[in-house]
C-alpha cells in the first residue's frame, strides 16, 4: 500500500567514489586515438572523484610543449575546459554543456617529464550553469603551476555524456 507506514521505502543507491572512478576512466579512455581536437586530453588519466571534485594526472611530453620547452597555455586552458566539464558530468549526466566563460593564470613553467596533477572542483551547480575551478600542481614539489575557472551553461535538450556514449567534450 502506498503510505502505509510499514511499507519500507527503498533509497536511491549512490555510486561509490571508485564506481564514480571507473567511469571516468571510461570516459577518458575514449579520448585515446581522437582526431578532433579532444585528442589535447587524450594522455590525462583520472585518479580520484567525489560527487564534487575530480584529479586527474598527466606526464609531460613533448606534443604537450610550446616553442619555449614548456606545456603550452594552449593545453592548459583546453585541459581546464575539460577536466571542470567531466567535474560537473559526474553527476550532471543529463544536460549538455557549453562553455560560457573560461580563464586561466599561469603561475611557473612545466617541462618535458614532469607529472602534473590537475583538480577540479564543482563550486556550484544551478538549474542552468555551474561554476567550477581547478589547480594544476607539478606532482615532484606540489607547486601550482596554474589556476582555472569554468562557468558552464546547460543546453536544454541536447544529450549529457555518458561512458558509453562519450559524444560531448
Amino acid at each position: 500500500m502506498v503510505g502505509h507506514p510499514d511499507t519500507p521505502v527503498a533509497a536511491p543507491v549512490e555510486p561509490t567514489n571508485e564506481e564514480l572512478l571507473a567511469e571516468q576512466i571510461l570516459v577518458f579512455n575514449r579520448l585515446k586515438g581522437s582526431t578532433n581536437f579532444n585528442r589535447v586530453a587524450e594522455d590525462v588519466y583520472p585518479v580520484k572523484v567525489t560527487k564534487s571534485m575530480l584529479v586527474c594526472e598527466m606526464v609531460i611530453q613533448h606534443q604537450h610543449l610550446n616553442s619555449k620547452g614548456t606545456l603550452h597555455g594552449g593545453q592548459t586552458a583546453t585541459l581546464t575546459d575539460v577536466i571542470t566539464a567531466r567535474a560537473v558530468g559526474v553527476t550532471v549526466k543529463d544536460k549538455g554543456m557549453a562553455s560560457v566563460e573560461l580563464a586561466v593564470s599561469y603561475l611557473l613553467p612545466v617541462k618535458v617529464g614532469d607529472i602534473l596533477e590537475i583538480t577540479a572542483h564543482v563550486l556550484k551547480v544551478g538549474r542552468s550553469m555551474a561554476f567550477t575551478d581547478c589547480e594544476f600542481r607539478r606532482k615532484s614539489d606540489g607547486k601550482m603551476t596554474a589556476k582555472g575557472k569554468h562557468t558552464i551553461a546547460f543546453l536544454p535538450d541536447q544529450p549529457g555524456i555518458s561512458a558509453e556514449n562519450g559524444t560531448q567534450f
